[in-house]
């Protein structure tokens, strides 16, 4: 068997309605066309018209970078810049407006922005943003860039990884998977996306060489060769039908449970999966899927649980207590932990299998970089259209492929600052991590801040 590095294959798919962070303004009674803008910016926002050089183009507001030059350097003051209201109110929660207008750069052409690997926020805060990695070997990273000599593995095992084989059992055992990247695209979690979304994701994975997790109601609109690479999401109805498929995922509700020992026996060679919404986990849960066979826990929540900075933070303590209690079973490789739900950039993904799982699912940043809105969904994201044509799925599967390759080459760059040569390593290892909270505990534990006295002052 010969070496094969993995490869994404990107290719260009510019945004429909880019995002702009403010609209450039040209006063047509006092421009005198002279291209003093053209030569003051560096990105291309001024340019003459194709059709007759002698005038100058409408600005393309997307692409400034709110440096002020050309407004600066214009020599009869018909420039300005002013915000785009739209913009500054588009996005909630964990989809910010400069979320959105970086997830639709990156799935441009894949490449990592050039804003400090995608991220401007605070260093600092709550949810992800209290999360500060370890970086240590950033002062000898690889000799010739993450694509170079030294590989950096990003493969994942999906299933049991036994410590010792048992040849009593008797039957066939079935190896765990191997996903080339950490990463798989949840198209169940928004809701039933629309037949072209669901298209393109699932072409999206079968280029990714990874899962899609799509309802079992929109299971038969599925292509043929795209049907292997699909775990799909199980209603009322079974599991009857589905042996095509890669897997099976069933819902856990506390108190109720799942029948994932008649799934695992309807299906012994499959992905059998179990969904854990965040409100209904508890530790039953992984005593039921490690009990049945399961080959991944889906720790998932939806977009309300996540809205507020709360709702992360809740997210984030109930992950760390599942990977802490499969280690104190000693079950940790006896089951895969999938976490998706507030998911929203680049650093969330290495921020997550930091906290103990092994895959992260990537739900709304998919309908973000399609540009359309997720069903039954009150997230604002602007003014992406409501309907998503069969038309546009080549050009849906390329941007999420490209999202994709950012976030891989993302993530390449910080397990290199770590010096680690392989992601899973990194899974729950909390030691690489500095956890704001805590560590502001540590430090200022034995500090009292005392108010100084009052004078009494007598009248």
């Amino acid at each position: 068997m010969t070496f094969r590095r993995y490869h994404i294959p990107t290719a260009p798919a510019p945004s429909r309605r880019p995002w702009a962070r403010v609209n450039v303004h040209r006063d047509l009674s006092k421009c005198l066309n002279c291209g003093t803008c053209i030569d003051s910016c560096l990105y291309g926002v001024h340019e003459r018209r194709d059709a007759d050089a002698r005038f100058m183009e409408e600005p393309e507001d997307h692409l400034c970078r709110v440096c002020f030059r050309c407004v600066a350097e214009c020599p009869v003051n018909a420039l300005s810049l002013e915000r785009n209201s739209e913009y500054v109110e588009a996005g909630n929660g964990l989809f910010k407006p400069e979320v959105l207008r970086t997830l639709g750069g990156e799935a441009e052409a894949g490449r990592i922005p050039v804003t400090g690997a995608c991220y401007r926020g605070p260093f600092g805060g709550q949810g992800f943003d209290g999360i500060w990695t370890d970086m240590s070997e950033i002062v000898r990273p690889t000799r010739d860039g993450i694509h170079g000599r030294e590989y950096i593995s990003t493969s994942v095992d999906v299933g049991a990884r036994p410590t010792y084989l048992d040849f009593r059992a008797g039957g066939p055992w079935t190896p765990p998977r191997e996903l080339p990247i950490p990463m798989v695209l949840d198209a169940a979690n928004p809701g039933t996306p629309p037949a072209g979304v669901l298209a393109a994701i699932a072409g999206a994975a079968k280029a990714l060489e990874t899962y899609a997790i799509v309802p079992a109601a929109l299971w038969p609109s599925l292509k043929e060769e795209v049907r292997d690479g699909a775990i799909v999401r199980l209603g009322d109805g079974g599991a009857a039908g589905f042996e095509r498929a890669a897997g099976v995922e069933a819902t856990y509700r506390r108190g109720d449970g799942a029948d994932l020992v008649g799934l695992r026996r309807t299906l012994p060679h499959s992905i059998l999966s179990l969904r854990v919404p965040l409100g209904s986990y508890d530790r039953d849960a992984a005593d039921m899927a490690l009990e049945a066979g399961a080959d991944l826990i889906h720790l998932t929540a939806d977009w309300k649980d996540v809205d507020g900075i709360d709702g992360v933070n809740g997210y984030i303590r109930t992950l760390r207590d599942l990977h802490a209690y499969l280690v104190e079973l000693a079950r940790r490789d006896a089951i895969t932990v999938l976490a998706s739900g507030p998911i929203a950039a680049a650093e969330h993904v290495p921020k997550t299998i930091l906290l103990g799982a092994d895959l992260v699912g990537v739900d709304l940043a998919l309908y973000v970089v399609m540009e359309c809105v997720p069903p039954n969904h009150a997230l604002h994201l602007g003014r992406f259209p409501d309907e998503f044509p069969l038309s546009d799925v080549p050009w849906g599967t390329q941007r999420v492929v490209n999202l994709m390759n950012a976030w891989r080459d993302q993530l390449l760059e910080i397990l290199g600052a770590m010096g680690m040569r392989e992601v899973r390593r990194l899974r729950g290892d909390t030691g690489r991590a500095i956890f704001q909270d805590e560590a502001e505990r540590e430090a200022f534990a034995d500090i009292r801040v005392r108010a100084p006295a009052k004078e009494v002052v007598a009248r």
